[in-house]
This record gives C-alpha cells, structure tokens and sequence, in this order.
C-alpha cells in the first residue's frame, strides 16, 4: 500500500516543510452529536459503540524529497530489524512502512467507530470556520502515518494542517496543499507555536510524552481563543467480557492467556521508558484539573472487541472488531525490538507473540480494549 522511503515525500525539519501524500480517503465527520459537556459531567457510552499563516509562521511550504540513503543515518536507525526514530528513546514503537500501515488501520478503525475524525463536531467545525485575519490552523501531535493529517486536509481545505512526529511518514503521493509535515520531539516544548492553532490533535502518543501533564499545559498556549483540544488513547490493558480490567497470570495458573502475558510485558517495557503509559486513564482528570482555562470539556469511553466475538453484532460492528484484531495482530510484530530491549530472550517473545497470535486468530478469549476519547474547549474565540 505505500512506497519504500525512496520514493516517499517526507519532511526533514521544519525548515523544510514537506508536501506529502497518504492513500486515505477524505472523510467529512458524520452529523454527530455535539456531546461535550461541562466540567462537571463526562458520557461514557461502553460497550458499542490549514496558506497564509503556518503553524510557525514559516515560509511557504517547500517540497523535500527523503531518501534513506542520505538522510537514513541522522533521522532513523534499526533496532533488531525494524526502523525506529533516532530522536527519543521514549517512543519504541516503529517508523517504517509496517508499522505506518498499522497505524492506518488503526485511523480506519476509530474513525468507523466514531463516525468520523474527530468528537465535539460543532465545537471543532466552529474553531476552525472561514473567516477574516489569520488561516485556521490544526496541529496533529505524533502524526504517524498522516492519514488524519489528510483527512483532516481534505475535510477543510481551507484550513492549513501541520503533522509533528519524530520521524517521517512513508507516504505514496502529494496531499492536498493545505497540509504539510514537521519532524520534531514535542517533549523539547512546543510554545514556539504560542497561539497558532485553532485545534491541536493528540493521537495515541501517551507513550511517547514524557510529563503529560506538562504537555496539557503547553497545548493551552499554542490554542488560539476557542481552541479545542482532542485526545485518543487506547488502554494498554485487556478486559474482559464484563469489562473488567485482567491482572497478570503467570502460565501454569488458571485463566493463563499468551494474549494477556504478553500485554502486561509490553506494559512493563513501556514504563521502563517513561509513565506515558500509566498516563491514558488520567487524562481526563487533568483536563479538569486545569480548571478555567476550558470553557467545556467531555469525555467517551469506547470497549472495542479484538475480534467479532460478541452475540448479534451489526456488520458495522464486525467491521470495527475486525480491524481492532488486524490493529492487534500487527501490534505484536510492532513490539517484538522493543521486548527484545528490554530484556527478554528471543524464544521468549517468540513464543508469547506466537500464542497470543493464535488466541487472537481463533477468538479463543473475549477481550476488549478501552479507548478514551476526551475533548476541551478554549473560552473567548474572538468572531
């Protein structure tokens, strides 16, 4: 589905603003629901469920051809046979063409689920309409393999879209003008962006954020006056059919999956590099520790079965499963250097990716994954 880095537009900085492309289709967001809510409630609905002025203000976006050749050795390195970022040791997830075409199942996955791109539709639709003085502008934090990046471009095509992520995307074909990509580490800062974006998206990253918390704040000060802020993490933790969060079980013991062995060693080795993992089911909290500088916030719990398991499920829905499975299946490879770097010997891996491989394939446990989706507002958007 996509091109080797050779042939692939990518971006080198943010001197060198990259034109990319990505084989997703457009997508404009279903007449949702707006479903934020004030501070003091949050909907949990389980079980089923950018131009003119840049981002930072750089000049018109040039065009840079990446080729792995030159510039392999100073943005990307290889660790036990897959390609990673050479700039944070925090984010130990891959940045090659597997690992991106996971990623773009996973952007199908949650947009089917949502019925779009994106929760709080009026709140986004409102920050980022038409209007005189600068360019709506949308930020997208650890932007991957860039297909909310082009989807969002193709959704408002009046709107400049800016990707940031530690390492270039492998994209097959040049998007729409209004979007281009940065390589940078957000845990350096991000207020030199202060005030230059109406909605900054934040996808699946917790791991790769150092203080989190830390980060909420500075998102503050890169929204502009009605800003919204979104959120996506998926809980490194399997549930069960009940929903009940499985603690680990060592093999030989009743209830002993590979599937739920593995996971709690993928999470071990996550914290061995920074709490991000720790930090998903807290940010919600944090957004309303914040207080007052959100007008209105809201927050959705989503349990997405690994596979079509559960009784009367609509095709939508075998659908969703489906892809929450694939997603699943090629995460195993995704973690394997990462396991491998942590400690664990080969045959060990081995035979946990294997058995949990099997499990999933033959829907042998009933697992879910929790998603939480949060949204926050900016008072003041100035008309």
């Amino acid at each position: 589905m996509q091109g080797t880095y050779d042939d692939a537009w990518s971006p080198r900085s943010s001197d060198y603003s990259c034109i990319s492309g990505s084989s997703s289709r457009g997508y404009a967001d279903d007449e949702l629901d707006d479903g934020m809510s004030q501070a003091s409630s949050v909907e949990h609905d389980v079980g089923s469920a950018t131009g003119s002025e840049s981002g930072r203000n750089s000049p018109s976006p040039s065009v840079y051809s990446y080729h792995s050749s030159v510039d392999g050795n100073m943005m990307l390195r290889d660790i036990h046979g897959r390609t990673f970022n050479n700039t944070s040791e925090h984010y130990m997830l891959p940045a090659d063409i597997a690992e991106h075409s996971r990623l773009d199942l996973q952007h199908e996955m949650l947009k089917r689920k949502r019925g779009g791109l994106f929760y709080a539709p009026k709140a986004v639709r409102k920050a980022l309409a038409a209007r005189e003085g600068p360019q709506p502008c949308i930020l997208d934090v650890g932007s991957g393999s860039g297909s909310w990046v082009i989807d969002m471009g193709r959704s408002f095509p009046h709107v400049e879209v800016v990707g940031l992520d530690l390492a270039p995307a492998n994209l097959t074909s040049t998007p729409p003008p209004n979007c281009r990509f940065e390589c940078d580490d957000a845990n350096l800062g991000l207020l030199h962006y202060k005030g230059c974006f109406d909605v900054v998206n934040a996808s699946c990253i917790t791991q790769g954020i150092t203080n989190y918390r830390k980060f909420m704040d500075e998102v503050v000060e890169i929204l502009r006056p009605g800003g919204v802020f979104l959120t996506v993490a998926g809980d490194m933790q399997i549930h069960d059919e009940n929903h009940n969060m499985l603690p680990l079980i060592n093999e030989g013991e009743p209830g002993f999956t590979y599937t739920l062995r593995l996971v709690h060693a993928i999470r071990d080795a996550m914290r061995a590099r920074g709490p991000g993992v720790d930090a998903i089911p807290k940010i919600y909290d944090w957004v309303q520790e914040q207080g007052s500088v959100w007008e209105s916030i809201g927050q959705k719990i989503i349990y997405i079965p690994i596979g079509p398991w559960e009784d009367e499920m609509s095709e939508k829905d075998k659908y969703i499963s489906e892809l929450m499975r694939q997603d699943f299946l090629h995460m195993i490879q995704s973690v394997r250097p990462m396991l491998l770097s942590y400690g664990w010997f080969n045959e060990t891996v081995d035979k946990w990716s294997a058995g949990a491989q099997e499990e999933i394939k033959t829907l042998r446990n009933k697992y879910y994954i929790r998603w939480f989706f949060t949204w926050s507002v900016k008072p003041g958007r100035t008309e």
